[in-house]
């Protein structure tokens, strides 16, 4: 009996052993299973190879040693994102059938779970500087330097006025848009804390009343104005003019910037016949640099003629898109104003409230009045002649924008010197940063007078 029961207990001992192994095997896989699938390999080739743009901008983002799971999901409990795993199951099956292009997100994490783990909203920031380069598309990409100073803290703590670009997270906002990229919206409420609210409505909208009324209401966070931090599609001329900043293109080239952009246009036209490639990228590439080694001359043609394909091919790669449909565009960001409606979707002066005060639209709420200088003009001038002086409360008015062209008199000069509108810089009033340029989206004849 006791050999039989000695085999029983070591048989016994043997299949817990097998067991445990067996379990502690599992563990360890489905670890290194849910590590693996909360990659960024993961998430870029198993799952999102169809839209291969989006790894390569996140690599060249202020996020890029961030894992996708930690702004898709959050830094949430391991529980919390099995579950939402579990949720988006159902999507597997448009790995198979197929995406809708271009792929857009549908619903972002709230910014209390995705951003502000790392950017805790209570920290107030210094206002920063940003130094911005342009070349023209002349002989000599004659340069264009703007210097802004954004107001980035939190305006009420900081300032009696509560300017700020972040403003718009101390105070509750809710707004409604149209699209799915909030590209329009009709309807904004700001609630002030008080308890106070005002609403605002697009008096220019076409959206009847009673369809706005039943828009969706959202309130505004990091993401409805940072929504391309972690996947930025700038505009490819900003990479043009980068290229020649950082001196990988040189500006001492002769219409450097003129045959760059003359490529683009190129690759334009054929975008829109929707016949690009990446042969094709090649082939437009290689006929540059010809033409560039024909036409210029000299003895800097060779060297400069390999440095255009070099940089043009850089800059192409990262600018084509694998769908005929998809290009920078098809990507709006809403940090800024200059190549989509971004602030202006709300501040367009044409967002009005029951008393026909617009929301403000005065260009300093967020930075300073730009100062542009460009190459061999005149030294920019000073958004105001005393440094730190407040605005008078005329300036804080909600239409002062509507309305500064009408009371323009000879005191203006007291602070901002000698009025003379023009486009050359030299004045307070001819800043070409603001009124040598066009804003379509902003209208200042809406209010009426």
């Amino acid at each position: 009996m006791k050999p039989l029961l000695s085999r029983g207990i070591a048989g016994g001992a043997l299949a817990l052993v097998a067991v445990l192994i067996g379990l502690a095997v599992l563990a360890v896989g489905g670890i290194l299973g849910w590590e693996f699938t909360n990659s960024n390999w993961f998430c870029t080739n198993a799952c999102h190879a169809v839209h291969p743009e989006e790894p390569v901008a996140h690599a060249e983002s202020p996020h890029a040693r961030v894992q996708c799971v930690e702004c898709h999901m959050g830094r949430v409990p391991t529980l919390k994102a099995m579950v939402l795993k579990t949720e988006h199951a159902h999507e597997l099956w448009s790995m198979i059938v197929g995406y809708d292009r271009p792929v857009v997100a549908k619903t972002l994490k709230p910014a209390r779970i995705a951003c502000e783990a790392c950017h805790w909203p209570a920290t107030a920031h210094d206002d920063t500087v940003r130094v911005k380069k342009h070349y023209d598309a002349d002989a000599k990409s004659t340069e264009t330097t703007t210097r802004l100073i954004l107001h980035t803290g939190f305006g009420a703590i900081r300032e009696a006025d509560a300017r700020g670009i972040h403003w718009h997270v101390e105070n509750t906002v809710q707004y409604a848009a149209v699209d799915p990229q909030k590209q329009e919206i009709p309807w904004v409420q700001v609630t002030y804390a008080d308890g106070r609210t005002d609403t605002f409505t697009d008096a220019a909208s076409k959206l009847p009343a009673a369809q706005r009324d039943q828009l969706p209401r959202k309130t505004m966070d990091c993401i409805d104005c940072h929504n391309a931090s972690g996947h930025p599609f700038p505009n490819p001329e900003d990479r043009v003019d980068a290229a020649i900043y950082a001196s990988q293109l040189r500006q001492s080239i002769p219409d450097i910037k003129a045959r760059v952009m003359a490529v683009m246009k190129e690759l334009a036209a054929l975008d829109e016949k929707g016949v690009v490639s990446k042969e094709t990228v090649a082939k437009l590439v290689d006929d540059a640099g010809s033409r560039y080694r024909q036409e210029a001359g000299g003895a800097a043609a060779p060297a400069g003629g390999d440095e255009f394909r070099r940089v043009l091919t850089d800059i192409l790669g990262k600018s084509v898109f694998s769908a005929p449909e998809v290009s920078w565009r098809t990507f709006p960001a809403n940090g800024a104003h200059k190549d989509f409606p971004g602030c202006f979707r709300c501040h367009d002066g044409k967002h009005l409230n029951a008393k026909g005060q617009a929301i403000r639209l005065q260009c300093n709420l967020c930075h300073n009045v730009p100062e542009v200088q460009r190459e061999g003009g005149p030294a920019p001038v000073a958004s105001t002649a005393i440094p730190g002086m407040r605005q008078p409360p005329t300036h804080l008015e909600p239409n002062f924008m509507h309305d500064h062209r009408t009371r323009l008199d000879p005191s203006c000069a007291g602070c901002h010197g000698k009025t003379e509108f023009g486009r050359d810089g030299g004045s307070f009033c001819a800043n070409p940063a603001c009124h040598g340029r066009k804003w379509p989206q902003v209208n200042l004849n809406v209010v009426s007078r």
